[in-house]
C-alpha cells in the first residue's frame, strides 16, 4: 500500500461553493457548508474509497444530515458545539467528534476555527448523496 504525505503549511483554500451547485433552498444548511474553506489533502487520486481535507470555517449556525462517516479534529479556534437528539457536545482545538451517517446535528461554530476531516466514502460518492437528497429521489 503506498503511503502519501501531504504538507499543510502553505495549503491552498478555496470555497466550497467552488465544489457543490446544489442549490440552497433545496437542502437545509448546505448555504452554511458554502461559507467554508478547505484544502482538500487526500482525494480519489491518493485512495479509493475515502478523502481527507482541511476545513476553515467562519462563526456560523446550522443543520445538518450526514450522508457519510467522518472523523473531524479540531486544530485551532473554536468552540464548537453540537447538538444531537437533544445531547449538546462542545470543543475546541485538540478536540475530536465523530459523525456517522444519517445523523442529524445542530452545528454552532461559535468562533473561526481550521479542521481536519477524514471522511468515508470518498467525496464524489458523498456529492451524489447529496445531490440526490436535495432532488427528492
Amino acid at each position: 500500500m503506498p503511503a502519501f504525505m501531504q504538507k499543510t503549511r502553505g495549503v491552498k483554500w478555496e470555497k466550497v461553493r467552488k465544489f457543490i451547485d446544489i442549490d440552497d433552498s433545496k437542502l437545509e444548511g448546505v448555504s452554511a457548508l458554502k461559507q467554508a474553506e478547505v484544502s482538500i489533502l487526500f482525494d480519489s487520486r491518493n485512495c479509493e474509497n475515502i478523502g481527507s481535507v482541511l476545513e476553515r470555517w467562519p462563526r456560523v449556525t446550522f443543520n445538518w444530515h450526514y450522508e457519510c462517516d467522518e472523523i473531524f479534529y479540531i486544530v485551532e479556534g473554536g468552540p464548537i458545539r453540537v447538538t444531537c437528539e437533544e445531547k449538546v457536545i462542545e470543543g475546541s482545538a485538540g478536540d475530536i467528534f465523530l459523525f456517522t451517517r444519517g445523523t442529524d446535528l445542530k452545528f454552532e461554530i461559535l468562533g473561526k476555527l481550521i479542521g481536519l476531516t477524514v471522511h468515508y466514502p470518498k467525496f464524489e460518492e458523498i456529492y451524489k448523496r447529496y445531490k440526490k437528497r436535495a432532488e427528492g429521489r
